[in-house]
Parts: structure tokens; sequence; C-alpha cells
């Protein structure tokens, strides 16, 4: 009867380890800006929240494309 409850406990632990595992995992990309000015993605947000240029993003190729966009010089407005 011990072992069958030990058996439970461990098993009972692994799912929810994997569970947790999973939800933590889940991968985030966020476009920073580099001190020297480049721009460049990351799977981790940053700790400076200052260098999050856009973010956060399910794929890294959604965060390339929009670092594509970012870098891209914008046409002057004319105007007043």
């Amino acid at each position: 009867m011990k072992k069958l409850v030990r058996v439970l406990v461990v098993m009972v632990s692994l799912v929810a380890f994997a569970m947790a595992t999973t939800a933590f995992a889940a991968d985030e990309f966020y476009v920073v800006k580099e001190a020297a000015g480049k721009m460049a993605v990351v799977d981790k947000k940053p700790a400076d929240e200052k260098s999050v240029v856009k973010g956060p993003f399910k794929t890294k190729a959604e965060a390339e494309a929009a670092m594509k966009a970012a870098a891209k010089p914008k046409p002057p407005t004319v105007g007043c």
C-alpha cells in the first residue's frame, strides 16, 4: 500500500511539473534596441523595459517582420 501511495505521489508530481514547465516555456519574442542603436530580436523579456521597441510576439518571424517595419525610415510629412 505504501508503495502505491509513493508511485501516485511521484506520478502526480511529474504531471504537475510537466504542466508548469510548458506554461513557463511559452516562447515570446521581443524587438529591442541596444545601446548602440542596433535593433535585435530576443526570446526573453529584457530587464530594462525602455529597451523594448515592440512585443511580445508569439513567433520569431512575427518579431522579425515588426523589426524590419520599425527599421524602415518613415517618409517626411508635408504640411505646416
